[in-house]
């Protein structure tokens, strides 16, 4: 609960109510024997919330006033100049491009953002419309945020999947997911004319109520291309205003500051040149650049009541699911081979030799999987009898271990097909002895 204090070991620890595109959102002042922390989680500052409830700056000054050693503030805007709009005014483009539109309306946005679907759904009832929701999750939070009181789905009024078929489209909003182009998302679906529900049409109306995370500007390109090719009017950030983020810009970020006063500041959530950008703004609020630390991710920093300085790293990173096992980090032996794989295929070598002498009784058969386009390119056969000519001349006189052999197979090809095609397949040899 905002404002009331609960304690987590040798923490107490105070919420405290900000903006974000979530219901509830709140930041903590967090106080310990050897300091307070201050952290903000992701915020902006709104004074014109839809829902009324605004941030509250009076329990972040008077954390200030007490003595703030750390702030840990959201840097996802520290590049934007000025404030961050009001959600209130995305309900206002809500409404006129609804009222505007002729045949049915979808809609997509965060399912996370309950204000938006709110916003949705009052904006529809105003034109008579009738809503529903698509998505797995959409249809998730929705139902949670109802239960909750943050969700109000009485004025739609909201409707089920199966009336679908039965509503003119002109009296019909949908809402779903897929604002970042997720491959299995509602909207994704729709614009690849693969969703079970709804099938783009000339004639509707598609609100992309969200701006890409970055990485995803790519898929949401692709989808709102596709849905022009379906016929679709398309209206998304910046060409029509329908959306605003749920983070401060850099004057959001300097009251922040000059409410907590922190001693010492580390700009987090961001890329790193936001980072970057929200310390600089933190050293002209007065921080001192000593007392500044632009963080990478592992990286810790010890505080012992007086000064805080670097002290080492711990792992951190992405952890991969792969079946039933954890993958830890990006660049194990695992993902490296794969990654080999997908780039350039796998050839395996199967050699049969004498035990006694190491000499080759039958074989080298070779056999690609995702290198050569045609299974019966002659380079595969160009290759079988290069490498048996040199397995020939190996170690006359002498026993050929199987490892040396496997070593020669992998040398003896790999540099064959580099020169025969400029790519570097994994090369398997399997050596059996009889």
């Amino acid at each position: 609960e905002p404002g009331v204090e609960f304690t987590v070991g040798a923490f107490r620890i105070t919420p405290f109510r900000v903006n974000h595109s979530i219901p509830g959102g709140v930041g903590y002042v967090i106080r310990h024997a050897r300091g307070t922390i201050v952290h903000t989680g992701d915020f902006k500052f709104d004074h014109t919330p839809p829902d009324g409830v605004r941030a509250d700056l009076g329990l972040i000054a008077q954390a200030g006033r007490e003595g703030v050693d750390f702030l840990l503030s959201d840097s996802t805007r520290a590049e934007r100049e000025g404030y961050t709009l009001s959600e209130a005014t995305v309900g206002e483009s809500l409404r006129q491009l609804i009222g505007e539109a002729q045949g049915r309306v979808i809609m997509a946005t965060f399912a996370s953002n309950i204000g938006r679907v709110q916003q949705a759904i009052d904006a529809a009832a105003e034109h008579g419309r009738k809503v529903v929701l698509i998505g797995r999750s959409m249809e998730q939070n929705a139902a949670i945020a109802t239960e909750l009181g943050y969700l109000d789905g009485r004025a739609g009024p909201v409707v089920r999947h199966d009336q679908l078929e039965s509503i003119d489209p002109s009296t019909l909003m949908v809402v779903t997911t897929g604002s970042q182009g997720e491959p299995m998302s509602g909207l994704t679906r729709m614009s690849n004319r693969d969703h079970r529900n709804i099938t783009i049409v000339p004639g509707d109306t598609v609100i992309l109520s969200a701006s890409p995370i970055p990485g995803n500007e790519e898929a949401v390109a692709r989808t709102i291309d596709n849905l022009f090719k379906e016929g679709a009017m398309v209206h998304y950030e910046p060409i029509t205003h329908c959306h605003v983020s749920g983070h401060g810009s850099r004057e959001e970020l300097k009251l922040m500051l000059g409410l907590a006063k922190p001693r010492h500041f580390i700009p987090v959530h961001g890329e790193y040149r936001m980072l970057v950008q929200h310390a600089l703004l933190a050293e002209g609020a007065g921080v001192a650049v000593d007392r500044i630390f632009v963080l990478q991710n592992g990286q810790v920093v010890e505080f012992d009541g007086q000064r805080a300085r670097l002290a080492g790293s711990v792992p951190a990173g992405a952890v991969l699911v792969d079946g039933m096992a954890a993958v830890d980090g990006v660049d194990g032996v695992i993902l490296r081979d794969r990654r080999a794989l997908a780039m350039d295929g796998v050839v395996t070598v199967a050699l049969t030799v004498a035990a006694a002498t190491g000499r080759p009784v039958s074989g080298p058969d070779l056999t690609g999987r995702g290198f050569l386009s045609d299974p019966d390119d002659p380079v595969m056969e160009e290759a079988r009898v290069h490498l048996a000519k040199a397995l020939e001349q190996t170690g006359e006189g002498q026993r050929a271990e199987p490892g040396y052999l496997k070593s020669k197979i992998h040398d003896v090809l790999s540099r064959f097909f580099y020169e025969k095609t400029h790519r570097r397949p994994m090369i398997l040899p399997i050596v059996l002895e009889v």
